[in-house]
């Protein structure tokens, strides 16, 4: 007897087994998660490991060069990822049973009124962004329901997309966006193009869903098709006079391979693009504005590269060399490359001489092999092609140690060009050196570089 007393005691005091919850989600299966997200997978996917995520999540621990399992730790023998049609049966037939959700409209509502509560924010852009499914009829209702309140769904969209939240989270935001593109290309062209403040909201979205990782190429090409089809000419004039912002849209129809050459060359063309961009490297050192340029470079080739210098890129360039981030910077010099193709480019680096100079010089060895290889073709174009610039030359052989960068280039993992080039350029500068009796010895403290 006592034993039995004591068998029930002891099953009493077992605890049973706890539901596989979240915590603050008693109603979701943990198993319903993506382990990444933390988020109920729309398309849960299984790694060879096992372990299972959400099909968007775990693409972009891939897509960012990640070759092991998130959960596990454990190296991946391959990236394949194959759908758990099982889980996702189970997800759909547990979300049958939970109350039904607020429709778009009132989820938009609800962000409105999340004005400083970040989090209840996210809850209402993930929300919405789980109602962008394949289904064309739940993909329209979010559209519809945003574009019923343009003016204040987009600016809390905007908000929350560079705001704090997770970056899945703005990504959402940025999806949500994209389902309504057509109607903010209306802003840039009907008749609240008048209405300044609208139209620099549409611009920024725009920007904001054609230069987002998370919006699919699919969608991005759309959008273009939509701007070419327009009133091209208003809308390039629309989009300059808008700034930073308007320059990233630019930058993508011109790198697009939507547009014909003839939109394209008729962009490239315009007489006050390359002014304005300038302008606006000048204002905002905007990277957009160095990548527009130089894809009109590339669809108009010479013409281009004369209307560029005339504009006054020159010195707007050697700055963003000498100050900017090294992405930046690099694609400054490509610039610069070009500008010193032509013979106007030419003398616009000889006026500014000790400027160019000491930006290219400065930052030969602070930049990646293609952001040295470019200041070395500056350098040569304008100090030894065609006879060269005296005043270059003077500058450069002025240089901070101008002797031994060179020497480190040459003996770098450069290509035979490049060496060859910075070879040329290091006889013109010891030249130039003697020429002014500036010391003989390598001016270097780079003193472990043996020179040729």
């Amino acid at each position: 007897m006592d034993a039995v007393v004591a068998g029930q005691q002891a099953r009493r005091r077992i605890r049973p087994p706890e539901p596989l919850v979240m915590a603050g989600s008693p109603s979701t299966p943990a198993a319903f998660r993506c382990p990444i997200s933390l988020e109920v997978m729309r398309s849960p996917v299984s790694l060879p490991t096992g372990a299972t995520y959400d099909r968007a999540s775990i693409q972009r621990w891939l897509d960012t060069g990640h070759r092991t399992c998130p959960a596990t730790r454990l190296p991946l023998a391959s990236t394949d990822l194959v759908p758990n049609l099982l889980l996702r049966r189970l997800i759909h037939l547990h979300a049958a049973t939970l109350p039904p959700s607020p429709s778009p409209g009132e989820v938009l509502s609800q962000l409105a009124a999340a004005d400083g509560e970040p989090a209840a924010a996210e809850k209402a852009v993930r929300s919405l962004a789980s109602k962008i499914a394949p289904e064309k009829g739940k993909r329209a209702s979010v559209a519809s329901a945003v574009a019923a309140d343009l003016d204040s769904a987009v600016p809390a969209l905007l908000s929350f997309a560079k705001g704090g939240a997770g970056a899945d989270a703005r990504v959402d935001a940025v999806r949500i966006l994209a389902t309504v593109a057509p109607e903010l290309i209306l802003y840039l062209t009907g008749e609240e193009r008048e209405k300044r403040g609208k139209v620099r909201m549409a611009v920024e979205a725009l920007a904001a869903v054609l230069s987002a990782d998370g919006v699919c190429e699919d969608t991005k090409e759309g959008l273009i098709a939509g701007l070419v089809a327009g009133d091209l000419g208003r809308i390039v004039s629309t989009l300059i006079s808008e700034g930073a912002n308007g320059v990233v849209v630019l930058e993508a129809i011109l790198t697009s391979p939507v547009p014909d050459a003839d939109a394209k060359t008729a962009i490239a063309d315009r007489s006050e693009l390359f002014p304005d961009l300038v302008r606006i490297l000048k204002d905002a050192a905007s990277p957009a504005a160095i990548r527009c340029m130089a894809a009109a470079v590339l669809v108009r080739g010479r013409p281009a590269r004369s209307s560029m210098v005339r504009a006054g890129a020159v010195p707007a360039l050697a700055l963003a060399v000498a100050a900017a981030p090294t992405a930046v910077a690099e694609s400054a010099l490509g610039l610069l490359v070009e500008a010193a193709r032509c013979s106007d480019g030419k003398a616009a680096i000889g006026a500014d001489a000790a400027e160019v100079a000491a930006a290219v010089m400065g930052r030969m060895i602070r930049v990646g092999p293609a952001g040295r290889e470019a200041a070395v073709a500056v350098l040569w174009l304008s100090c030894c092609a065609g006879g060269g610039d005296r005043r270059m030359r003077e500058a450069v052989a002025s240089a901070p140690e101008a002797v031994g960068k060179l020497l480190v280039v040459m003996q770098g993992d450069c290509s035979p060009s490049t060496s060859r080039m910075a070879g040329e350029l290091l006889r013109a500068v010891r030249m130039e050196q003697e020429r002014k009796g500036l010391a003989a010895a390598y001016d270097s403290r780079t003193i472990h570089v043996m020179p040729y």
